[in-house]
């Protein structure tokens, strides 16, 4: 057999000769303008297998010539791609997390494996596991494997360049460049929830990790894993009931995790910051055999932190192992884990300080509670796997599965009013514990058909959930007075007792997703059944059981020039506990939305623009019974309509763009209080908008200088006693990144909120500058 399997046989003098025309053909491509890369789309139709199989394949279907190694492509694995694409486009998608690099002289392309990837200056070797585009080209979160470009419904993807330009310390923090996804709506510095507003409405601070559902924890406390250990994050926009079950209407925010690859590069990080924040993180991985058949990766990460209050920490231990285990060309086993431990202070709760301003000029540094008495303590650990089998009839069969823990321990002191004397406040305690234990698993089988000109990819499974929770929860009121001026800590204040409760919590989902491409138009339609079974300790309502059918249907046309213009209609349910006046349980809110958009990205080019305008309404919602008022009824509704823009690419060779901005109309529509239709939802501002660039000058190889701005209009945050809203004023922050990075280290320095930006989201003040310097050694 030759040394080569190219689409045509190599001469000798080209395999003497391949290592050194891959270095200058490297060189020279990772000079070319952007512009260079654009193509002519054609039509690809590559199914699932062996990477070596499916390169034979694209240059049987484009006009490309491959020329590789057998040893560069043994044991790797290709994923399934169609649609209208650039064949450079197509390569690409082909070998994305391979670790293989590609040389391209006009129509000709060579393969090869642990290459550094060159500059004019330097040759220079970054983490394998970065993204080189702050721009996602594929969902993970769709279950569909198909290109954003032809997904007929919006997704915002934060990519590993973006997460590890911009450093954020939280998911939520995450997600602040990500248009219609409002974050930091209560403060910030809250250790016990992540949570966001999308489109207008809460995402009840759970979300997914790897598709599979993290639900929060009692009343005050949610899962949040290390960014450290983070792939990427994802925003599926609006209902997505039909990929995950019972949701919100606004969207879901779906967390992938890091993963192992054969030429992973390991990492060492030592950081520095605001609170005295000390920091150790590492990433190392690769294989554990000579055929590469086993890889592996652990992710570790250590702090220890004190919190914007005196006396307050924000100290946690965080560990992710995974291993990949490639049973054949066909088959392979990743195991996935997580463990942490967090010992944390809760932030500062004051009364309303648009009641009582009094409160709004206080120190930072300033608790309304006690640090002898107020903590919080959250315990988490999680196992699972993704197994993915390919068949040789076509079919993919896919299962992911993971069982997890949380424990909340939790106590805190509140401040409630500010008493006659202008100074003091009464305060109050809580304390919750909760014990919750999830598992779910999602089991799925797809293939691709061809119905003459027509193409269908067809996706159907099953998903499993069930989640238990112990609770228990309590306040007390027997808490002395604090004076704010002059406040007096450590004393001795019992906690309250705690009620506990119990619950159980099964869902099963049937689903059947279908995309079907005739010429350039692309069709989704898709449609799902749910049964969700809750069993409480409660005494008015033991027992609930929820049932219902949700669906998707969009229809996208793709123009040569990268134009993708798109409709779109998807629903939710979310289950609702209570029971009206007669005894009857509460149905399940339902949402659905209607949305048109286009987005556009250029042939052979990884940069995306897209726009969409939505209709999105929730109805169900409860509202007081004007005939029982101890009770209430479901005829309320909340709509949000609005625009949403992003953008996301290279101006030039070396300045790259995020762009954001939304518009968002959210408002009560039906509602048995008469003052409430049409007044403005709480905690949501109509305008937003983001911007961040980042310059890379050619002079200084390695350099990077980024700085962003981020702003929202005012937004209402309480209801007077007139039936008038109060709002919060309008900000902008400003952020900024410098890194140098060279083949064997990187270093960085990112301050969010440069100017000490004064303002207030909630009732609460928002975040002071912070600083933070990161030191990465590579090998």
């Amino acid at each position: 057999m030759s040394p080569f399997t190219p689409r045509r046989r190599s001469s000798p003098l080209l395999r003497v000769n391949l290592s050194a025309l891959t270095l200058s053909l490297s060189l020279a491509f990772s000079l070319a303008p952007t512009a260079a890369l654009a193509q002519q789309t054609v039509s690809i139709q590559i199914q699932a297998q062996p990477l070596g199989d499916a390169l034979l394949q694209l240059g049987e279907q484009t006009s490309l010539q491959i020329f590789f190694s057998q040893d560069v492509v043994a044991g790797r694995h290709a994923p399934a791609i169609s649609g209208r694409l650039a064949p450079e486009q197509a390569l690409r998608q082909l070998l994305h997390g391979s670790g293989i690099n590609y040389a391209k002289d006009g129509n000709t392309i060579t393969l090869s494996a642990g290459v550094a990837q060159l500059t004019p200056v330097t040759i220079r070797r970054a983490p394998t596991d970065t993204s080189d585009s702050y721009t996602a080209l594929r969902s993970r979160s769709g279950k569909l494997d198909t290109p954003l470009i032809e997904t007929p419904r919006s997704i915002s993807i934060v990519t590993q360049k973006q997460l590890k330009i911009l450093a954020p310390q939280s998911i939520e923090r995450a997600l602040a460049y990500t248009p219609g996804v409002q974050t930091d709506v209560s403060g910030s510095g809250d250790l016990r929830m992540s949570g966001a507003v999308i489109r207008g409405f809460s995402d009840g601070s759970a979300y997914y990790k790897d598709g599979l559902k993290q639900l929060s924890a009692g009343t005050y406390g949610s899962w949040n894993d290390d960014m450290d250990s983070l792939d990427s994050i994802e925003v599926l926009k609006g209902p997505a009931s039909v990929l995950y079950g019972q949701g919100r209407p606004g969207g879901v925010v779906n967390v992938v995790s890091k993963r192992p690859t054969a030429d992973h590069v390991n990492s060492l990080g030592l950081g520095y910051g605001s609170y005295q924040r000390r920091q150790l993180t590492a990433d190392i991985g690769g294989a554990l055999n000579d055929d590469q058949s086993l890889l592996y990766r652990l992710n570790f990460s250590g702090r220890k932190s004190h919190g914007r209050t005196i006396d307050s920490r924000d100290d946690r231990i965080s560990v992710s192992p995974s291993l990949l285990w490639k049973l054949s060309d066909r088959t392979s086993l990743t195991l996935l884990g997580s463990y942490s431990k967090e010992r944390g202070t809760p932030k500062s709760w004051w009364p309303n300080l648009f009641y009582y301003p009094e409160v709004t000029d206080l120190p930072l540094k300033r608790t309304a509670g006690d640090p002898a008495f107020d903590y919080f303590n959250r315990d988490t650990k999680a196992i699972g796997y993704a197994l993915e089998h390919d068949t040789e009839s076509g079919w993919r069969l896919r299962q992911n599965l993971r069982y997890s823990e949380i424990d909340i321990d939790y106590r805190h002191i509140y401040a409630m009013a500010v008493l006659a004397d202008q100074r003091s406040v009464s305060r109050a305690s809580l304390a919750q514990e909760t014990k919750g234990r999830t598992f779910t698993v999602d089991s799925r089988a797809g293939k691709d058909f061809n119905w003459g000109a027509v193409e269908h990819t067809l996706e159907f499974g099953v998903d499993y959930l069930r989640y238990k929770e112990n609770d228990g929860l309590g306040f007390g009121w027997n808490v002395p007075d604090l004076d704010m001026l002059n406040p007096v800590y450590g004393l001795s204040i019992a906690p309250p007792e705690m009620d506990y409760s119990e619950r159980d919590l099964k869902q099963t989902g049937v689903y059947m997703l279908n995309q079907l491409k005739w010429d350039q138009w692309i069709a989704n339609v898709s449609l799902r059944h749910d049964t969700a079974r809750i069993v409480q300790s409660s005494a008015t309502q033991p027992r609930m059981t929820d049932r219902a059918t949700t669906g998707s249907a969009g229809l996208l046309y793709l123009f040569d020039n990268g134009v993708a213009p798109y409709i779109s209609y998807s629903t939710a349910f979310d289950p609702t506990t209570g029971r009206a006046a007669d005894g009857t349980a509460f149905k399940p809110r339902e949402g659905k939305q209607y949305e048109a958009g286009v987005k556009y990205q250029p042939p052979g080019t990884d940069a995306l623009i897209t726009a969409a305008v939505f209709d999105l309404r929730q109805t169900n919602v409860t509202t007081p019974d004007p005939s029982f008022p101890r009770f209430s009824v479901q005829t309320g509704e909340v709509r949000s309509t609005g625009i949403e823009l992003e953008a996301k690419l290279p101006i030039t060779s070396e300045l790259n763009v995020m762009a954001g901005y939304t518009y968002l109309d959210p408002r009560t529509t039906q509602s048995e209080r008469p003052a409430e239709i049409d007044r403005q939802t709480l905690q949501t501002a109509r305008q937003t908008a983001s911007l961040w660039l980042d310059y890379r000058p050619q002079q200084i190889q390695g350099l990077m200088l980024g700085a962003g701005v981020r702003y929202r209009g005012k937004s209402p945050n309480d209801v007077r006693p007139d039936g008038s809203l109060n709002y919060n004023p309008s900000f902008t922050l400003a952020d900024m990144a410098i890194a140098y990075e060279t083949s064997r280290y990187r270093v960085a320095l990112n301050v969010n909120n440069v100017f000490n930006k004064k303002y207030y989201t909630g009732q609460f003040r928002g975040m002071e500058r912070e600083v933070m310097l990161n030191m990465n050694l590579y090998w």
